[in-house]
Order: structure tokens, then C-alpha cells, then sequence
């Protein structure tokens, strides 16, 4: 039978299927239309919840905001509330072969130079808009690691540099995977990365970096280009997509390794794959281009 809309119009009889069932579209459709009068519904509900309030003030509610951009605000916010991405945030760490840790705040830019969270990928970890060392970042786990050795083999007695500090083991496994000099401490990574005499005596940069802060994944890349480091970076697949990708990086240079999947951490709890990554490589001049590795 046809349907009543709201305002009593009739619309069309709805498209069945076989056997009287709904067909997909149309079930697309009626949802669209039920989360269209729920919010209207809301809306008129928040409005006259506001009228009330102002009489019983006395007409005081011009002096206080309405309770709500309505409804519609209070469905956006709980909708990213609900969101958790399923890539977002990946970072990582170890010790370092090279004197104490530092006494700053941690992963890259440390708190002063925190970025919005925005990422395309949810909402998760801390909520006050600043990166998270705690939250935005997950350990890199040994299998992961060791699934990956073998394709940097030519560095394997080289020195290269895990800046991403989290739970402080990546510098221990690293070094099981195969990896024999590993700079790894607690620093902040934009300010390390201008320490040319430094950054000159590393031979690559290996790690799996926070970029759930909007604008950090571009951020790293550009500080390692500018710096002319090398580097391998486990980053989200779509960074091979995006526009500010390419035009920071010459693709004569860019290499690509895709896992079918990576194995991640919270400190101390179970590991957890990932999907949808890539090992972003520049100037490490492996014999392939891409390389889709085997699941681990």
C-alpha cells in the first residue's frame, strides 16, 4: 500500500521485490526518510522545549543561548562520538643506542605543537582536540616487524632512526627483527629532525608515526624531505591518493610495501591487525617498486 508522508501527503507505492519484500533501493530510501522525520521531529520537540522555557522565564531566554542548535547538532555530535577509526592512529617506539631520554613530552611536536584531531578515520582517544601520545598512538608488534625486515635487509647494519616514542620497546624489537643500530629515545621529532649533524649520520628513518592529528601525516613527510633523510613509515593506504602527498614527494623515489595486514598494540593489552596500510618508502632504493607482502 502507498505511504503517508508527513504533511498527509500520499507518496508513491513502495518497489517490492520477490515475494513482497523491499527491494534494496527502496529500503535505502525509506531509511532516508525515517532519519528525515526523526529529525524533524526532534527539531520541532527542541523548539518548543526552548518557547517553554523562555515563557516560564519570563522572557529571561533571550539572555541564555537555546538549548541546542537543535537535535540535528546533538545527532552530528553523537554520531562522531560513536565513530572509531580502523587505521587512525598507529605510532610507535624504542630505545635509543644514543644517551638518556629527553625530558620533552614525547611524540611528534610534543604538547605545544598538538594539532586538532580530525582525522578521516573517527573519533577516538582524547577529546579535548590535542594529540594524545596515549591515545593516538598503538605499538608496533614484533610479527609486523619481523614481516618487514627482510625487505629492508640492506639496512639491517645501518643506523637508522625510530623517532615515534610510545611504549618505549620498538628500539628492542626492531632489533629482533634484525635491525643492529637503533636511535630510539623519547624527543621531540620536529626538533630533532633540524639537528643536521644528526640527521646526517642516519641512514633511514624506519617507524609507524601518529597521523590521526589533522595535517601531521603531511607535516612528517614534509620535515623528512626537507631534512633529505630516507625514510619507511607505515601510514594509512590512501596517502598514495592524495594530492598533497604527491606534491610533496618526487615519485621517482616513492616505493611502496602493502601488507595484507598489520599486527598493533595498546600497552600492554592484545594485538589487534589493521588493515588498509601501507609501508611508505622514499629514496630506500629496494630492487621493487611494489611489493604486496604476504599475511602474517
Amino acid at each position: 500500500p502507498p505511504t503517508t508522508l508527513m504533511g498527509g501527503e500520499r507518496g508513491p507505492e513502495k518497489p517490492r521485490g520477490a515475494g513482497g519484500a523491499l527491494s534494496p533501493a527502496a529500503r535505502r530510501q525509506q531509511r532516508q526518510r525515517d532519519r528525515r522525520e526523526k529529525l524533524a521531529r526532534e527539531k520541532k520537540a527542541g523548539a518548543s522545549t526552548n518557547a517553554s522555557a523562555a515563557a516560564g522565564a519570563g522572557g529571561a531566554a533571550s539572555k541564555r543561548p537555546p538549548v541546542g542548535g537543535s537535535a540535528r547538532g546533538e545527532v552530528k555530535r553523537a554520531r562522531k562520538e560513536s565513530s572509531s577509526g580502523s587505521e587512525d592512529d598507529v605510532g610507535d617506539d624504542s630505545v635509543d643506542e644514543s644517551g638518556d631520554d629527553a625530558k620533552g613530552p614525547g611524540a611528534a611536536g610534543g604538547d605545544d605543537d598538538a594539532v586538532e584531531r580530525t582525522g578521516a578515520y573517527g573519533s577516538y582517544g582524547r577529546t579535548d582536540g590535542r594529540m594524545s601520545v596515549e591515545d593516538d598512538e598503538w605499538a608496533t608488534a614484533p610479527r609486523t616487524w619481523a614481516a618487514l625486515a627482510p625487505y629492508l635487509s640492506d639496512y639491517h647494519d645501518k643506523k637508522i632512526w625510530a623517532p615515534f616514542y610510545y611504549d618505549g620497546a620498538a628500539g628492542k624489537r626492531l632489533r629482533d627483527a634484525g635491525f643492529t643500530r637503533v636511535v630510539h629515545k623519547r624527543e621531540d621529532f620536529f626538533k630533532r629532525i633540524n639537528d643536521r649533524v644528526f640527521v646526517k649520520s642516519v641512514s633511514a628513518v624506519v617507524d609507524n608515526p601518529p597521523y590521526t592529528g589533522k595535517g601531521m601525516k603531511e607535516r612528517v613527510l614534509r620535515a623528512l624531505v626537507d631534512a633529505d633523510v630516507p625514510f619507511c613509515l607505515l601510514l594509512p593506504l590512501g596517502v598514495l591518493h592524495t594530492a598533497t602527498v604527491r606534491e610533496i614527494l618526487d615519485p621517482e623515489h616513492v616505493q611502496a610495501l602493502i601488507p595484507r595486514r598489520c599486527w598493533v598494540s595498546k600497552s600492554g593489552q592484545r594485538e589487534v591487525p589493521f588493515k588498509y596500510l601501507v609501508w611508505l618508502c622514499y629514496k630506500m632504493r629496494m630492487p621493487r617498486d611494489l611489493v604486496l607482502m604476504p599475511d602474517t
